[in-house]
């Protein structure tokens, strides 16, 4: 971009400039000065006492005094020595009174301002002043020092200037910041059609720059949030959807009793309860998608993680799948671990759930605690072909399914999702891995505070 676009480069140039166009005001002063006494317009302050002695041999010499002998540009007062009378002057009457003073009293201060030389007869007073005047005598009276004057119109004039450069400097800059202020609010809005404006300084295109990245990842984020609203949606009906096929398994069974007596019932007994099960399991899934946008307010306890398993064993019994399950126990005897009950049996019951889909009816679903150091392990290995390379990575995300096709109406997605949420708010991990076999194995660790008895 280069220095000469930067804000320190232009406030030196501003700087510069005012300085130059001062010392311009200063030349033009001298300038006009000169051209002035040079052209007889303007009279240096030593020029009466120059003229002055250039006649004053002549006036000594002679009995009374020639006013011809006298330049037209001095000012001056001829007074009769007898009488003290006033014979000829060019001055003013303010300054005849004053030249009158001087003339009898040789002690007088005015006296310093006039040169005087003596005839015979008479006497000459040539006033001065120690500064520049004009040669004209009318305009030397109404203007007596004219380069104050000249100063201070000069001066007025660059202090003009000096305010209307400080005022662009700042419109300058104020423009260069409400385009970035322009563009902070846009990307407030959440608006991803900014047009952004073109900056001037190097410092401005940095942070523009910045701004165009964070709205790229704005436009990004909003476009993914999109995408996984439109993805809830469509997975949630989808959810809702599959509710009505155990629902018409059990309006069928119910038919079906019906028409069938009552030795014959124990079937569609058992197949409506294992429809019930899986409605309340879809409408558990439903509910644990909708607190997963909230924070789950816990109700920790502290239970050993032998009651604890009993606990898991008794729930997974419920779902119907126990028998292919093996849950063992490795931790020292007596242990205790402090947690939400409720919401971490849920939490390894999905998990256990997702291994039994996964998992062929002829191998098992094993589920080890362990106790290392201050933390204990619930490992969860099923039987099935392990974890493809998108699933480890995004198991955890809610709605992820490898079964895109929806071909097991089991599987939602929402069982992982559900469980690192409430892993984490007991401070814990989960990790997703395939073991030495490649069969999924899902790893929870959660710290132990607790006692060993």
């Amino acid at each position: 971009m280069g220095i000469n676009n930067t804000i320190s480069f232009y406030f030196f140039r501003w700087i510069v400039e005012i300085i130059v166009v001062g010392i311009l005001v200063l030349a033009l002063n001298l300038v006009m000065l000169t051209y002035g006494m040079n052209n007889n317009i303007l009279i240096p302050a030593n020029q009466p006492i120059k003229q002055g002695e250039k006649i004053k041999k002549q006036i000594e010499q002679s009995t009374n005094i020639n006013p011809n002998l006298i330049s037209s540009d001095l000012d001056y007062a001829i007074f009769n020595k007898n009488n003290n009378e006033l014979v000829k002057s060019n001055l003013s009457s303010i300054n005849i009174k004053k030249a009158k003073e001087a003339f009898n009293s040789s002690v007088s201060k005015e006296s310093v301002h006039y040169l005087r030389y003596d005839s015979k007869n008479e006497a000459l007073l040539i006033r001065y002043t120690l500064r520049v005047e004009f040669a004209n005598p009318d305009l030397r009276n109404l203007i007596p020092n004219p380069l104050i004057i000249m100063w201070i119109t000069s001066l007025i004039l660059y202090f003009i200037y000096i305010v209307l450069k400080i005022k662009k400097f700042r419109n300058k800059i104020v423009l260069e910041n409400e385009k970035l202020i322009y563009v902070a609010k846009q990307i407030k809005k959440r608006d991803l059609n900014i047009e952004y404006p073109s900056v001037k300084f190097s410092e401005y295109k940095d942070v523009m720059e910045t701004m165009k990245s964070l709205s790229t990842a704005l436009s990004v984020s909003i476009q993914n949030e999109i995408e996984g609203q439109r993805t809830k949606a469509e997975q949630i009906s989808y959810l809702v959807h599959d509710i009505k096929i155990p629902l018409t398994v059990i309006k069928g069974n119910i038919e079906l009793m019906e028409l069938l007596s009552e030795n014959d019932m124990e079937e569609n007994f058992t197949d409506i309860m294992n429809a019930i099960r899986q409605i309340e399991a879809y409408i558990q899934q439903v509910i644990d998608l909708n607190l997963n946008s909230k924070e789950t307010v816990l109700n920790k306890q502290e239970v050993s993680i032998a009651e604890f398993l009993n606990i898991v064993e008794d729930e997974v019994k419920i779902l119907g799948n126990i028998n292919n399950v093996v849950i063992e126990d490795k931790t020292i005897k007596k242990t205790k671990i402090f947690l939400d009950i409720k919401v971490i049996i849920r939490a390894i019951n999905n998990i256990l759930i997702n291994g039994i889909e996964r998992t062929p009816k002829d191998k098992l679903v094993k589920l080890t605690v362990k106790q290392e150091n201050k933390n204990i392990q619930f490992i969860i290995v099923d039987g099935g072909e392990g974890f493809s390379e998108e699933a480890l990575k995004k198991g955890t995300e809610l709605f992820y399914t490898e079964n895109q096709g929806r071909t097991n109406n089991k599987h939602y997605g929402l069982g992982l999702t559900f469980a690192e949420r409430v892993i984490k708010q007991h401070n814990g991990t989960i990790v997703l891995s395939n073991n030495k076999d490649k069969s999924g194995k899902v790893t929870i660790n959660l710290p132990l505070n607790s006692k060993v008895s």
